[in-house]
C-alpha cells in the first residue's frame, strides 16, 4: 500500500500561562490550543513529505505566533519552548482505501480517512 507521511507540528510553552478551562480551536487558525500541566500547547499545520524528510520548523514558528495572536500575554514568551513534529501514515492522494484485500480472503480494508476519519469512518460501507 503506498503511504506518505502526513506531518503535524506542535509548540508547547512551559511555565505560567493564562487559564484556559477548555481546549479551543480558533476557526481561522486551523489549530487546537490546550492548557497542559506544564503550560500551553498549540498543534496544527499539515504537510505531506517522506517520513525521513527534515522537519520544517518554520511551521512550528507559525503556530507559536498564532498562539501569541490569540493570547497577547504569550506573544513575547521568554520561558521554555518545546517544538515537536510527528508523522502519521496517509495515502498519497488523501483518499480512503476501502475494499477487499488482495490475496487475503475475508479481509476488508477500510482505512486512510485522513483528517476527517472521526466523521467519515463510521459511515464507511462494511464497517
Amino acid at each position: 500500500m503506498p503511504l506518505e507521511a502526513e506531518r503535524g507540528y506542535h509548540v508547547e510553552l512551559a511555565g505560567d500561562a493564562p487559564e484556559l478551562p477548555v481546549p479551543v480551536m480558533p476557526q481561522d487558525l486551523k489549530a487546537g490550543i490546550v492548557r497542559t500541566r506544564s503550560g500551553f500547547r498549540i498543534a496544527g499545520q499539515v504537510e505531506f513529505a517522506t517520513a525521513d524528510a527534515a522537519p520544517d520548523w518554520a511551521r512550528a514558528e507559525i503556530l507559536r505566533e498564532a498562539l501569541g495572536s490569540c493570547f497577547p500575554a504569550l506573544a513575547d514568551w521568554t520561558g521554555e519552548i518545546t517544538r515537536w513534529q510527528g508523522n502519521r501514515p496517509s495515502t498519497p492522494d488523501g483518499l480512503p482505501v476501502i475494499g477487499p484485500a488482495s490475496g487475503c480472503k475475508g479481509v476488508i480494508h477500510a482505512f486512510g480517512h485522513g483528517h476527517v476519519g472521526l466523521c467519515t469512518a463510521p459511515a464507511t460501507p462494511g464497517t
